[in-house]
């Protein structure tokens, strides 16, 4: 599992950040700031589901349960315990609506975070590092 944040509001920024061509994270503000940001807020409330969250964030490691793994990283993204995921059902098709909505967030976090990690992105110095 990837995801780590204590929150999953991102931090309130003047204007939409985008991405330049010379790879460095940038701030645009005008109305490719507002188009920019509309394309965001529209992914942020696709749904993800639970099992793909899990294919993509949650690594196979063998003699270790995966399922198991799934239900305890839900249940730190979801802040609910791992009994309440678990009692969502084998697929976690019982889960309740808003659920999906937090995983594509956490996804999307998790996605800027390799971003980061990769070099593909990067912050401005005096951007917050807890």
């Amino acid at each position: 599992m990837d995801f780590a944040c204590s929150s999953l509001m991102p931090p309130q920024f003047p204007a939409a950040v985008i991405l330049s061509n010379s790879r460095t994270l940038k701030m645009q503000t005008g109305r490719q700031s507002h188009q920019n940001k509309h394309q965001i807020d529209t992914l942020c409330q696709l749904p993800l589901e639970p099992m793909e969250y899990c294919r993509r964030w949650v690594t196979h490691e063998p003699g270790r349960n995966y399922r198991k793994a799934c239900i305890n990283a839900i249940a730190q993204i979801t802040g609910t315990s791992p009994k309440t995921v678990k009692d969502w059902g084998k697929d976690f098709h019982y889960r309740p609506k808003y659920v999906t909505r937090i995983l594509r967030q956490a996804d999307l976090i998790n996605q800027f975070k390799q971003l980061v990690a990769q070099g593909i992105i990067n912050l401005p110095s005096d951007f917050t590092q807890e």
